[in-house]
């Protein structure tokens, strides 16, 4: 499919923004279609083009992160960098930045200012803190997000320290958080002209999405504490041990519980005062003490066995996955296209992960790769009307 037939087609991106939660929300727009001109510093860009792992000297992180987009470089320090940004600001719809609040306006491009260039432009800031209170001035990480935000506190081991999760969540949860401010307000400018400013920041979509968790403590005054793989509200809910490696059990309800107990040959659980019934069995030293008779029936089977056969009561099971097996199983990979080649100038054939959103008209498949530095500027200054000679000029003055 053509960039034209996609979703967000037309639509002109400026995307400002390195590391992951702003290239996040970039590649997002990009994948369903959206002109995503991403703006590097020269002479080197955007510094992730150096992490690894890489490919003939091409960062594989930068790939995943900026797939899709256009590269110009633009030096925003110089008079004619301002010059040129400013013209760029006046064509776009979208612009996203992920500064700490305070570098944009001491470079002239607060939301008020492109606001004035471009009344209808819609401005996004991702930021670790967002763009107002005391601590926005702060610097924000995606582990500074999860530990301010109470997400580490209830993740890990009883006992043991807190535990950050095993993905940037903070930064993924910011990218999206961004995208979906922006399709709002061009929904929003859609219907009445207007453009808005979005201010996101990671910490806030933390603690948005432990709303479960601070709800109960709003509730109860109780402070939850680390689960482990446990689920607060039910059991057997929570990683269990086979001969050959572990798995998990979502068993949410009484019928679930009887069907579980069922199928490994245990009638006698759903007698067992201590199992007996939902509230019983969340409760210490309940799940405890069932955990061991579970991880005791599976230690003679492999995963596979005890996922195929606690699968046929239809009680939700699930191996748990390395990133081998996740990459390469069949529904994930190719079924779901969550991983996907494209082809690179440099690096020959590339895998990158795909877009979790499927939509049945205009697909978010991902089908370019990431832009070489640069690539663009032509194109793009020239639509400007700047001829290849001030180009050359400009490129000698480094101000592209």
């Amino acid at each position: 499919m053509t960039t034209e037939a996609k979703a967000l087609a037309g639509v002109k991106v400026l995307d400002m923004t390195q590391f992951l939660a702003g290239p996040y929300c970039g590649l997002t727009l990009a994948d369903m279609g959206a002109e995503v001109i991403k703006i590097e510093n020269p002479p080197g860009g955007d510094f992730v083009r150096i992490a690894v792992p890489q490919i003939n000297g091409v960062s594989i992180y930068y790939e995943n992160m900026n797939r899709g987009k256009k590269s110009v470089t633009l030096n925003l320090k110089t008079k004619e960098g301002k010059e040129l940004f400013a013209k760029l600001i006046a064509e776009a719809d979208v612009l996203i930045e992920n500064n700490r609040p305070g570098v944009m306006e001491r470079l002239g491009f607060a939301y008020e200012d492109a606001k004035k260039i471009n009344p209808g432009i819609i401005y996004c800031s991702i930021s670790g803190f967002g763009q107002t209170g005391p601590y926005s001035q702060r610097p924000g990480y995606d582990l500074i997000g999860q530990a301010m935000s109470g997400a580490m506190s209830i993740t890990g081991m009883e006992g043991h320290v807190p535990l950050k999760y095993g993905v940037p969540i903070g930064d993924v949860l910011g990218g999206m958080n961004g995208a979906l401010g922006i399709l709002a307000a061009l929904h929003h400018r859609t219907r009445t002209g207007e453009g808005q400013h979005i201010d996101t920041a990671l910490v806030d979509g933390l603690v948005s999405s432990m709303l479960t968790n601070t709800m109960g403590y709003l509730v109860t005054g109780k402070v939850p504490g680390r689960s482990a793989n446990r689920y607060f509200n039910a059991y057997p809910y929570d990683s269990f041990s086979a001969k050959d490696g572990e798995y998990v059990i979502a068993c949410g309800t009484d019928p679930h519980f009887a069907a579980l107990a069922t199928v490994m040959g245990k009638p006698e659980l759903l007698e067992d005062p201590r199992f007996n019934d939902f509230v019983t069995r969340k409760s210490n030293p309940h799940m405890d003490e069932l955990k061991a008779i579970i991880d005791e029936w599976s230690s003679d089977k492999t995963v596979a066995e005890c996922v195929e056969l606690i699968m046929s009561v239809d009680i939700p099971v699930a191996p748990i996955y390395d990133i081998k097996q996740a990459t390469e199983d069949e529904h994930i990979r190719n079924a779901r296209e969550m991983f996907v080649e494209v082809e690179h100038p440099v690096a020959g054939k590339i895998t990158i992960t795909g877009n979790p959103i499927k939509m049945s008209a205009t697909p978010t498949t991902p089908t370019k790769c990431a832009p070489l530095l640069g690539q663009d500027n032509e194109s793009v200054y020239g639509s400007l009307g700047l001829d290849a000679e001030t180009l050359k000029a400009y490129k000698e003055k480094k101000i592209i």
